[in-house]
């Protein structure tokens, strides 16, 4: 009477909170699907609207939440939903990095590409190469203290995903 699991764990997390809270139902797996949905249309009308205006954020946020891939995504069980949120969170910390050459915004954009990778792995990264060349472009500041932000985040995002891999690791069965 077990199961395993092929994935990491973060988006099993989300669930099992609900199901601890509301108890075991159909309502109580898929309505955080359906919020984290919400959020993500909310967090990319933010952060497209920051630099473009509020129409853009609105088409952007109307494009994401009318995909046929986004309606199906936050109406079932599974970790593509929290992988999205963490990486358009990621985006938007980025953004707000790069607006005054904030350490602090780009370190959270790593600790959630790393909140990515305790969802659904390597292809939480994949947004790394773009949100890097964007700070590291535009963020005004000097070089040298570019590259050193991007140090600190690619710490962030090193610690928040290797610490449940660690434990899992280090712990004995």
């Amino acid at each position: 009477s077990s199961i395993t699991v092929d994935k990491t764990p973060a988006a099993l997390w989300v669930m099992a909170l609900s199901v601890r809270i509301f108890g075991l139902s159909s309502w109580s797996i898929l309505v955080p699907q359906a919020l984290m949905g919400v959020g993500s249309v909310a967090l990319l009308y933010a952060t497209v609207k920051r630099w473009s205006g509020p129409v853009a954020g609105l088409i952007a946020g109307a494009v994401l939440a009318l995909t046929p891939v986004a309606v199906l995504m936050f109406r079932f069980n599974n970790p593509d939903a929290l992988l999205v949120l963490v990486l358009v969170a990621a985006a938007y910390a980025t953004v707000r990095a790069t607006e005054r050459a904030s350490a602090r915004w780009l370190v959270l954009a790593g600790a959630l590409v790393g909140a990515g990778f305790l969802t659904k792995m390597l292809q939480a990264l994949l947004v790394v190469p773009a949100l890097a060349v964007v700070y590291l472009v535009a963020a005004p500041t000097t070089v040298r203290r570019r590259i050193g932000h991007l140090l600190a985040a690619g710490l962030a995002l090193l610690v928040s995903a290797g610490w449940w891999v660690a434990i899992v690791e280090l712990v004995p069965a």
